[in-house]
């Protein structure tokens, strides 16, 4: 959850505009007044609108607590124009919702951290955007301060391309290894990313097609980094799911209702659907099967695995997207 924290009316205007582009992207949010404003310690980030003055002093302590794991804190200016992160701006996303929401409001993000300042991606960002396992703390510190004098060498997987500012800052590479390699001695692995797919009966090919390709829009996604895609054993013979999938040359898991169901018992942030559950005898598609996806791939725990996009409807698809 992210919370968008205002005090004026003016900053509750802005506020319902930034939920806005959040809905349309997919994020969860709630817009709160600053008297009404609680810190439970289970936010994805937080976005004020007011003074950075009073964000420092009244809320920042209680928000900060590992550079690794905090959630991401963005400053508004109130009249939209400035979007300023302040705290978890890598690993935490805050530069990343904070170009989300200037590019929409067409205002300016000041960016104080240096690597950003200075065009370059630093190793905790690069593990953001290519979705890797994260760098350790003395890795971050040695190779953020040493792409800012020089290149820095970096493997990539064969397949893979480089992102954004992702060449301006490394000596770019491949090999046929699955894993990156930054600065010739530094390992990172992939996450493993499966895409969830359910669709009414007959569905057409051209629907599925479009509504992944706005999946993977939504959260930053290149199709060369997704592993596989997954559905239920009710939809294995399904043409408009098997020809997308075909087409873009990636492995299609299929998983048992049972195995759906086996999902629920670990997880309870799932959507739920009476309906579906009369239809097929399971509350939902394509949020457990990208998980079960996951789980297959790279043998972890229900609880382990992330669901970065929840059950996105489109055109008679459902489409929803796990990492780990």
């Amino acid at each position: 959850m992210i919370k968008v924290v205002y005090i004026t009316k003016r900053g509750e205007t802005l506020a319902s505009k930034i939920k806005k582009i959040l809905d349309w992207y997919y994020y969860e949010s709630e817009v709160i007044h600053s008297k009404n404003f609680k810190i439970t310690g289970n936010e994805r980030g937080f976005i004020f609108i007011m003074a950075m003055g009073i964000v420092l002093r009244k809320f920042i302590d209680e928000i900060k607590n590992d550079k690794m794991k905090d959630a991401f804190v963005i400053v508004c200016s109130e009249d939209g124009k400035y979007i300023i992160p302040i705290l978890s701006n890598h690993l935490g996303g805050g530069n990343y919702f904070s170009n989300l929401i200037a590019k929409n409001l067409n205002a300016n993000v000041v960016f104080t951290t240096a690597t950003d300042v200075n065009g370059k991606v630093g190793i905790d960002e690069l593990s953001k955007i290519y979705f890797l396992e994260i760098p350790k703390r003395k890795d971050i510190l040695k190779i953020n301060r040493k792409v800012l004098d020089e290149k820095v060498n970096l493997i990539l997987p064969k397949n893979w391309k480089p992102i954004g500012n992702v060449s301006n800052t490394y000596n770019v590479s491949y090999h046929n290894r699955n894993y990156v390699v930054v600065d010739d001695d530094i390992i990172l692995k992939p996450k493993k990313i499966v895409v969830g797919v359910g669709a009414r009966k007959n569905i057409e090919r051209h629907k599925v097609y479009w509504a992944i390709k706005k999946t993977l829009f939504l959260r930053d996604i290149p199709l060369w980094r997704v592993d596989a895609f997954a559905t239920i054993d009710v939809k294995k013979d399904e043409k408009g799911i098997l020809e997308t999938v075909g087409n873009f040359k990636k492995p299609l898991f299929i998983f048992s209702r049972n195995e759906v169901n086996e999902v629920y018992k670990f997880r309870n942030d799932l959507e739920k659907s009476d309906f579906v559950f009369k239809t097929i005898g399971v509350y939902g598609v394509s949020e457990p099967v990208s998980i079960l996806g996951v789980k297959k791939l790279a043998n972890k725990n229900f609880n382990e695995i992330e669901l970065i996009l929840r059950k996105f409807k489109k055109n008679g698809v459902s489409i929803a997207i796990s990492v780990g």
